[in-house]
């Protein structure tokens, strides 16, 4: 069984019917539809991934940067296991494996970094996350069976996770963002959208938490976020514009699951007070390769990435790049990387960001 075809299956069994979906935002802040002078600049740092790992980086990895400066990378295709690469991009070490006991994962995704040098893994089957040493020893367990989660935070206290994925029961399916208590019970349900079962394929619900501890997401199917506080309640601010580069889907017939029609926020994070937004959307020339594998890691020849740096209070737009890669923000928020094939070994290539002029603050990339 396929990852996205155990996802439906456990979507169809419901999910929490008793929670009140939330109402709408306070206030709407448009986005400028125009960037501002500032420029954003990719500087390419390191490459991870060779022929003799015992690994892959594979076709859609998620990369953290760790306490220590090594890179954890992980990926479905490596059955459970997560690749440690030091600060050159070299190889070191393996940790994990295929399974569902402490220590094992059957899809690992995004990880974040805890509190002491540890780390949050994600397990998208498994339904749960582990809290693990640098070195992969299991510190906890968390349960997180409540929604079919695809990205999470832990606010800096760790007394609680917020988790944006999907959920589902009598109503049909819907989006989910939910905040858990460090034991994976539901605390309040801030966001639930009802979408059709075709959005699960281009809706990846990444969550960024800001300087004033508010966590924003995106919304299915349109070029729009929302802000919540973390302890519960309505929406506190929604960040909306008109983007023509944007196309909310849904797919065109017969395009591939690799190439999207439909724009996919792939990426939230802040710095300082700037929310960096990177989007997937469909390369120009798409179609001359939709007849391409679907195991094909060369994202590149089907897809673009709208970065985009926005002032949510005020809704400007500082800057905008398209970039000829399938991007990413990496779950330490201090890199942005995309996946390569050379040679027939894929590679991810990590980029540090920023923003340059004469009117732009100084070191504006995603880290905070």
């Amino acid at each position: 069984m396929s990852v996205r075809e155990a996802m439906l299956a456990v979507l169809a069994g419901g999910g929490l019917a008793g929670l009140p979906a939330p109402a709408a935002a306070r206030q709407t802040v448009p986005i400028s539809s125009e960037p501002g002078t500032c420029v954003i600049e990719l500087r390419e740092v390191v490459q991870l991934g060779d022929l003799s790992d015992p690994g892959t980086i594979g076709l859609r990895p998620e990369i953290t940067r760790t306490g220590a400066g090594e890179f954890v990378v992980a990926s479905v295709e490596n059955r459970g296991e997560l690749l440690v690469y030091d600060a050159e991009g070299r190889f070191r070490r393996t940790f994990g494996g295929a399974g569902e006991g402490p220590g094992e994962y059957r899809a690992p995704g995004r990880v974040r970094l805890g509190s002491e040098g540890s780390l949050l893994i994600l397990d998208i089957l498994n339904r749960r996350i582990t809290r693990a040493t640098d070195g992969g020893g299991v510190l906890q367990t968390v349960d997180v069976r409540a929604l079919q989660a695809l990205d999470f935070l832990a606010p800096a206290a760790e007394d609680r996770f917020v988790l944006s994925g999907f959920g589902g029961g009598a109503g049909g399916l819907t989006t989910a963002l939910d905040v858990l208590d460090s034991g994976g019970e539901t605390l309040a349900r801030l966001g639930s959208e009802p979408i059709e079962r075709w959005v699960v394929n281009f809706f990846r619900a990444p969550l960024a938490l800001d300087v004033r501890g508010r966590v924003w997401a995106p919304e299915a199917g349109a070029y729009a976020f929302r802000a919540w506080d973390t302890g519960g309640g309505d929406a506190v601010s929604r960040l909306a514009g008109e983007a023509d580069w944007f196309d909310p889907g849904p797919p065109r017939p017969g395009a591939p699951i690799t190439a999207p029609t439909p724009s996919v926020v792939m990426s939230l994070r802040f710095a300082g007070e700037l929310m960096w937004i990177v989007t997937w959307i469909a390369d120009a020339n798409w179609e001359d390769n939709a007849d391409m594998s679907r195991a094909d890691l060369q994202l590149t020849r089907v897809l673009d990435s709208m970065i985009e740096v926005v002032d949510p209070e005020s809704g400007a737009l500082l800057a905008r790049m398209r970039h000829p890669e399938a991007l990413r923000i990496t779950g330490d928020e201090g890199f942005v990387f995309g996946v390569r094939e050379d040679d027939v070994v894929p590679r991810a290539v990590l980029y540090e960001p920023s923003l340059a002029g004469p009117d732009c603050p100084s070191g504006a990339g995603p880290g905070r």
